[in-house]
């Protein structure tokens, strides 16, 4: 079995969470590969049998490159392909989700979502009043590898 993690990242915490996604996955005896969405070849996607689409959450939603990628996938046929989506947003019930707006995309693709949508949490750094930065809250790393883990092993499991 085969995975491809698709990141978009801003201040590269979303990068950190698809890698240790990517690991998780490698743990669970998963093939998987990990790009970033600008370099994401759309032809070799149907090698995969799940694909994991991740980005921060900017303006309630995925961010612009995340929704690119989603637009280019419109009329491929993934319906034998599982997804899995995840964010990286504020720990704030008014910051939206990227994972949710990703996640209802790879329905639409057709893709059979292997788990719900995850999404981790970080803090917005800050000078002079404009964020400069954010930095992921403590733990989230090494819970994403093992949302990974239980992520590859539900897919084995379908292959079966």
């Amino acid at each position: 079995m085969r995975a491809c993690v698709v990141f978009d990242t801003r201040y590269g915490s979303t990068e950190k969470i698809a890698r240790s996604l990517e690991l998780g996955l490698r743990e669970a005896g998963i093939g998987t590969a990990c790009v970033s969405a600008k370099d994401a070849p759309f032809d070799s996607l149907m090698e995969y049998d799940l694909i994991c689409l991740g980005a921060p959450t900017e303006g309630f939603t995925a961010s612009k490159q995340m929704k690119e990628f989603l637009e280019k996938l419109k009329g491929a046929d993934l319906s034998v392909k599982c997804g899995f989506a995840f964010d990286t947003k504020l720990d704030s019930r008014f910051s939206g989700s990227a994972a949710k707006f990703i996640e209802k995309e790879l329905n639409d693709l057709g893709l059979r979502i292997i788990a719900p949508r995850e999404s981790a949490i970080v803090f917005a750094l800050k000078e002079a009043g404009a964020i400069t930065g954010a930095r992921l809250k403590e733990g989230e790393e090494k819970r994403f590898e093992q949302i990974g883990t239980q992520v590859g092993t539900a897919l084995a499991a379908r292959g079966r």
